[in-house]
C-alpha cells in the first residue's frame, strides 16, 4: 500500500443534501439510487414528470437530476419553469438523455446547469453531482 497516497474526503458542505431524481425508466432510477446512496444524501425519486414543479416546490431539493423525456412531459420545459421561478431558480439541474443532440439544451436560456448523456459513466454522474452540490 502506498503510504503517500492522499485520500480525498468529501466536502462536508455537500453532505446531507436532498437530490430529487426524475426518470421514467425504473432501471435508471434504481441505478442512480444505488450509485448515489453511498453518500449521506436524501434521495427522492419520481418515475413521472407530471406535477414536477409542485414536487420540486414541496421537496425543496439541493439538486435535480432529470431525464428529458418523462412520460410525455419534456424535462427541458420543467427545467425552464424551474429556472424562471424566483423561488426555485437557484436549484441546479442536471438533465439526462440518450437522445442525440440533447446536450444543446444546456446552452439555451433557462437551460440546465449540466448535462449527462445516456448511457452514462458512474464516475461522470458522481463528478457532476459533487460539482453542482459544491457550487
Amino acid at each position: 500500500m502506498d503510504s503517500n497516497k492522499i485520500v480525498e474526503i468529501p466536502n462536508k458542505d455537500i453532505m446531507n443534501k436532498k437530490i430529487v431524481i426524475f426518470d421514467d425508466d425504473k432501471d435508471i432510477l434504481t441505478a442512480m439510487e444505488s450509485v448515489l446512496d453511498f453518500v449521506d444524501w436524501d434521495l427522492v425519486t419520481f418515475s413521472s414528470g407530471v406535477d414536477a414543479i409542485q414536487v420540486i416546490t414541496k421537496e425543496k431539493p439541493d439538486l435535480i437530476l432529470m431525464d428529458i423525456l418523462l412520460d410525455g412531459v419534456d424535462g427541458r420545459e420543467i427545467c425552464r419553469s424551474v429556472k424562471e421561478s424566483g423561488e426555485l431558480k437557484h436549484i441546479p439541474i442536471i438533465l439526462i438523455s440518450g437522445q442525440r443532440g440533447a446536450e444543446k439544451a444546456q446552452h439555451q436560456d433557462f437551460g440546465p446547469n449540466d448535462f449527462l448523456p445516456k448511457p452514462f459513466n458512474i464516475g461522470d454522474l458522481i463528478d457532476k453531482v459533487y460539482f453542482q452540490l459544491a457550487s
